[in-house]
This record gives structure tokens, sequence and C-alpha cells, in this order.
């Protein structure tokens, strides 16, 4: 039996116009898949293609992959690019040339995830390798779905059932707040005096992985059964939300066989407070709820890393800074959909302190297709950080820094000090001799 999916019935009638004024278009699908057999699609979101007569070339793998990527950033924890739509006069299912170049694009999109690990793209413990294939329709205005299974080297077409609901679920928020204040070693690179910066901050976020894969996730301070139902416990306890708290675990004890001593030339100190914001289903289990919530704790420094780093601008020749500052973009929340009776679910976006609210909306449009104002935006659930006074560049840190003097260092300079005394020796001498042969 193949996979049950249920969509939102807005995607439909944003679907209905595309057909209408962009034609034969390419998009992505977005929700949350689920243990339970049933998947749920919240948005879609058209891929910006260049204006061209061919139908072939607006089905383009490297920047439908790209796109991917992108909108990956923006999604919370348990939201994933769950396969793509494609809309088109003919049915793509039946043709073999359009079926190669989906299968093409859906391949890609895999390798741009596999290359890109910490954002955590895939849920392979839910997908099982399958992504979504959506046909709509432009003549009839009828739609067709279909899995794709990736596990092969040859993607093979699994059956699908999709429906469009309203109102398909409840969606419940989770709001986490994570601190780190942890101490990595700095590398530098092969044969280089300079440092990696996006290297050694993706490290840091690979260790931080590491340990949230062991932590221990308290919903309202207590642990909760892995299979058991969030709303079930809800309707239990009469409330509709979470309070859920991480725990690392602590650093164990290292025999003397496991200890070592390696030097570094330079310490990175990671830390700061990550706001966490995730959307569960009505059916989701505790188990899936704690995954989505390391997901997305992951991802969102990840993306901060990539964001940040892309925006550096360094050449080989640029001196390396004793201490360096890195300071990464905040979270920005804005609603996926807007109109009466409102959405719950909302995606996210990055903004750097010297940036206006104003700079994410063009990027919102481009990347989701959706449109939100400044005042749309949630901007104040992470501050702008303020620098600890041990991150700061102290004023004598020059003579600090400073390479200890030797007697070359000397060599051909003079002595202002010494020069200045002789002069002023000199000048009252002749003054002296002058006083005397007037007299």
């Amino acid at each position: 039996m193949g996979r049950s999916v249920l969509c939102e019935s807005f995607v439909e009638d944003y679907l209905r116009q595309l057909s209408r004024k962009a034609g034969v278009c390419m998009g992505l699908l977005i929700g949350q898949p689920s243990a339970g057999g049933k998947d749920y699609i919240v948005h879609a979101s058209r891929i910006a293609d260049e204006e061209t007569a061919d139908d072939s070339q607006k089905l383009n793998a490297t920047v439908a992959a790209q796109h991917a990527l992108d909108a990956t950033r923006m999604l919370p924890g348990g939201m994933y690019v769950m396969g793509i739509f494609v809309i088109h006069p003919k049915n793509v299912f039946q043709e073999p040339t359009l079926l190669s170049s989906i299968k093409f694009i859906l391949m890609s999109m895999k390798a741009t995830f596999d290359a890109n690990p910490l954002l955590m793209g895939t849920c392979e413990e839910l997908e099982k390798g399958e992504k979504l294939v959506l046909h709509y329709s432009s003549g009839s205005k009828a739609h067709v779905c279909k899995t794709v299974s990736l596990a092969a080297e040859n993607p093979t077409l699994l059956p699908c059932d999709w429906k469009f609901v309203e109102h398909l679920t409840t969606w419940h928020k989770l709001n986490v707040y994570f601190e780190t204040d942890e101490v990595y070693p700095l590398k530098q690179q092969a044969g280089q005096e300079q440092y990696d910066t996006e290297a050694n901050l993706t490290e840091c976020a690979k260790k931080l992985k590491g340990q949230l894969m062991y932590a221990k996730i308290l919903f309202d301070g207590a642990p909760k059964l892995g299979a058991d139902t969030v709303e079930g416990v809800l309707t239990m306890k009469n409330q509709d939300k979470f309070l859920a708290n991480v725990y690392l675990p602590t650093s164990a004890e290292l025999t003397a066989s496991e200890a070592k001593i390696e030097q570094f030339e330079g310490t990175l100190k990671f830390d700061g407070i990550v706001s966490s914001q995730i959307y569960i289903h009505s059916r989701c289990t505790f188990a899936e709820a704690e995954r989505f919530i390391v997901t997305d704790i992951v991802r969102s420094l990840m993306s901060r890393i990539q964001i940040h780093c892309d925006s550096l601008v360094q050449t080989e020749d640029t001196p390396q800074d004793k201490i360096t500052l890195n300071e990464l973009p905040r979270r920005v929340y804005f609603p996926v959909r807007q109109g009466p009776g409102g959405f719950p679910v909302e995606f996210s976006d990055y903004l750097f302190p010297e940036e206006s609210v104003e700079t994410p909306l063009v990027r919102i449009k481009e990347i989701l297709d959706v449109g939100v104002t400044a005042r749309d935006l949630k901007c104040n659930v992470e501050l702008v950080p303020a620098v600890k006074e041990d991150e700061q560049r102290p004023a004598g840190e020059e003579e600090v820094w400073r390479k200890t003097s030797t007697e070359d260092d000397f060599e051909g300079k003079l002595n202002l000090p010494v020069v200045g005394g002789l002069v002023t020796v000199i000048v009252l001498l002749i003054a002296l001799l002058v006083y005397y042969f007037m007299k």
C-alpha cells in the first residue's frame, strides 16, 4: 500500500492560480511526515525560472536543488521539502522525457541535502527515501500524485493517495530556548596562516549535534513515553501547550588510555541562545517531537553559519586578527498564511544586526512565495547579543600581542628621548658661550 497524503485546501487554490498565470511551472511541496502512515502538506512555493519557450528548460535540476536548500533554511524542525509539484498540460507520468527530468531533479535535491547534512533536509526514518511528485493539469485542473523511491540507483514510481482537506489537523506549537556555551579547538587551513571560519563553525555545529542526539528532553519538567501522542497528553491535562527543556549529557571521565593532549593554535568560544519553535500535528508522538526539536536547533545553527560565511569577504592576503568576533544573524518568524481564520504555522528567516526589518521581505517572497509586511515579522524573539567583556579587544591588546623585541629590532633606529636630550645640552652650551662673548 502506498503513502497517504493530506494537503491543506488553500494549497489547491494556490496551484489553481499558478496554472492560470504561470502556465508550465514547478515548485516545492513543504510539509511534515509522520510515522502513522499519513503525511501533511502545509505549503507550496513556485520555483522561479528563466523565461523560455522550451517547457523542458523550465524543469531545471540545478535551480530546483538550490531552491530546496534555501527553503529548508527557513523551515522549522519537523517541516521538510517533501517533494515537488509540476503544473503541465500533459500527464508527466506518461511522458518519458518529462518523467526522466523529474527523477533527475529529485536525485539532485537528494545529492544537495546529502552534501549539507547539518541542515537535516530529509527525515529518512519517516520518509523512507521517498519523495512526492504531484502533477496538476493546467487544462483540466485534475491532479495525480505518486511517490518516487530514491533508495535505488534507478528511481521507481509508487502509488500515493492524495487528498485536499480543509483544516486537515490541529497544529500544536512547542517553544524551546536552547543555550550553548562551549569552547572548541581552532584549526588552521593546511599550509596557511588563516583560519577557515566556515569549517571551524561547522565543526562546532557537528559536535553540538552529536551531543543533542543523546540529550534528554523534558516536557513540563518530566520525561514522556515516546509512543504517547502529544495531543492525548494535552487533552488529559486540559492544556494546549508544553514547556520543553533540553538537557545535554555531561562530559564523561576519560580513562588514562583514552585521554590525550593536543596542541592547537587557538580556541573558539561558541555561545548564545537559540530560539526553537516547532509545529507538530495532532497525532505526533513524543519520540517524533524530540526528533523535530533536535532538527530545529541544528538546522537553525547551520543556517546561520552558512548565511554568515556567505556574507564574509576575505582573501588569502588578509591579516588574521588575534581576536575575531563572529556575530551570527538572529532568527525572525513570519506567518505562512494570512487571512480569515489564520493558520498557526510560522516559518523563519535570519537578520543581521545592521539590517533593517524590511530586508527579509524580498527574500521570503522569492524563496517561499509568501507575501508578508514588516509588521508581520516577529523580530523580538531573539535579540541582538551584547558583546561580553572577555570578547572585547582590550585597550592595551596591541602591547600584549606584540612580538618580543630583540637587538635586531633597534638596528638603524634612533632613540628619540636620548637624541632630544643631546640637542638640548648643545643648545644650552651655545647660549652660554654667546652670553660670555657678548659680555
